[in-house]
């Protein structure tokens, strides 16, 4: 059920990287409206991603450069917001929608990066000599670009179980969440992979004044 003037959900809720991501779910096949609890098929991939992790190492393709590249792309991106006018708000709305499932920086549904295969089952992937999920990179990138623009880490978590339970859909996609994603919990994985993208962050600075 809409809850925002149509006029308003134009203006706010819908632009041009929502439509692509409407497309790319269009293509391959997959529900119009994804949220949080979403795991079905996240679109056709480049790479053949085990859906086990217990294969020889030599299975996972290594997704290492392409996720690092994925991440300064959208340094770059969210350095360009921050210099235009209140560029911290525009920051804040750029993560607001391009965090969301299936959205411009969800790595699960990207062409080159582990997600869910067509009977939904985990994909795997090698990134720095670690077997890791979708949900790990997407949840690992997250926290590396909280901690970019300088969120506490507490904080970024307490808003990665907000939108779990669907409390951020009326900003996202101007609707009311469902029960299925009101019954969703975000796992202590992904909290983890939070975690572990805040360690990378401290990484990458300390290897850029080195």
């Amino acid at each position: 059920m809409r809850i925002f003037p149509q006029k308003f959900i134009n203006k706010f809720i819908v632009n041009e990287d929502k439509l692509r991501s409407a497309q790319w779910l269009e293509i391959n096949g997959c529900p119009k409206c994804v949220d949080a609890s979403y795991n079905g098929y996240t679109g056709v991939k480049m790479y053949k991603f085990p859906t086990s992790p217990a294969h020889r190492r030599i299975a996972y393709p290594d997704v290492s450069n392409n996720f690092e590249a994925f991440k300064m792309d959208i340094i770059g991106e969210v350095k360009a917001k921050s210099r235009e006018r209140f560029g911290g708000l525009k920051v804040l709305k750029l993560f607001l929608d391009n965090f969301s499932t299936a959205a411009k920086w969800d790595t699960k549904f990207k062409i080159d990066l582990p997600g869910r295969d067509k009977y939904g089952r985990v994909q795997f992937a090698s990134y720095n000599s670690k077997i890791v999920t979708g949900n790990y990179l997407s949840n690992n990138i997250y926290g590396f670009l909280c901690a970019f623009i300088h969120i506490p880490e507490s904080v970024s978590k307490f808003i990665a179980r907000v939108y779990s339970k669907g409390f951020l859909e009326p900003l996202i996609s101007g609707k009311l969440p469902d029960k299925n994603v009101l019954k969703f919990s975000d796992p202590i994985s992904d909290q983890e992979a939070i975690s572990a993208g805040y360690k990378d962050y401290k990484k990458w600075i300390e290897n850029q004044h080195s």
